[in-house]
C-alpha cells in the first residue's frame, strides 16, 4: 500500500464504516430498549384492564347489597334500647298472651361480663318472656337477625306453673343482650 491509498482507506472507508457500525449498534440498542419498554407498558395495560374488569364485576355483585349495608349502618348508629323495644313490639302482637308475653324489659346500667372486657360504648338489655318455646325462639331469632350488634350475654330458661290461676306449665326465658354502639366516623 502506498502512502496515498493508506489515508484514503483509513479516512474514506474504515472511519465511515466504523461510524456506521457504531450508529447501527446504537440504533439496535435503542430499538431493543424501546421494545422492552413497550412490552412492559403493554403488560401493565393488560393488568390494568383485568383489574378494571374485576372491579366492574365486583361492583355488579355489591351494588344490590349496598342498600342492605346502608340499612345495617343506620341500625348500628341508632340507640340499641329503642331498636330492641321496637323489634319486640312488632313481634308480640302476633301471639296471644298464653303463647308469648313479655314480663320484663330492663336496661341495666352496669357493663356486665362482656362490657368490662370491651372498651367501646355499649348498652345492655335484659328482657324476660313467658310462654311457649316456639314463639320464644322466634323472638330470639328476630332480635339476633335484626340487631347485628347484639350479643347474647346470658340466657336462662325455666319451667313454671301457675296453680292459683289453674294454668298449665309454661316456660320463662330471661335473656341479657349486650349491644355495642357504632362510633362516629372521624373525618
Amino acid at each position: 500500500m502506498s502512502t496515498y491509498t493508506r489515508p484514503i482507506l483509513r479516512y474514506g472507508l474504515i472511519m465511515p464504516a466504523m461510524f456506521n457500525c457504531l450508529l447501527l449498534g446504537g440504533v439496535i440498542a435503542g430499538a431493543s430498549k424501546l421494545g422492552s419498554v413497550r412490552a412492559e407498558k403493554e403488560e401493565r395495560y393488560k393488568e390494568q384492564t383485568q383489574r378494571l374488569a374485576l372491579m366492574k364485576k365486583l361492583e355488579a355483585e355489591l351494588a344490590p347489597k349496598r342498600q342492605t349495608f346502608l340499612d345495617q349502618k343506620t341500625l348500628l348508629k341508632g340507640d340499641p334500647g329503642q331498636l330492641f323495644t321496637r323489634i319486640l313490639d312488632s313481634l308480640l302482637p302476633k301471639y296471644k298472651e298464653i303463647e308469648l308475653e313479655r314480663s320484663g324489659l330492663v336496661f341495666p346500667l352496669d357493663r356486665g361480663r362482656l362490657g368490662r372486657q370491651v372498651k367501646t360504648d355499649m348498652a345492655r338489655v335484659k328482657s324476660s318472656f313467658q310462654g311457649g318455646l316456639g314463639p320464644m325462639q322466634e323472638a330470639l331469632l328476630q332480635v339476633e337477625s335484626l340487631m347485628p350488634q347484639a350479643v347474647l350475654e346470658e340466657l336462662k330458661v325455666t319451667r313454671k306453673a301457675d296453680l292459683l290461676l289453674n294454668q298449665r306449665e309454661f316456660l320463662v326465658m330471661e335473656m341479657t343482650h349486650t349491644c355495642w354502639k357504632a362510633e362516629e366516623e372521624k373525618k
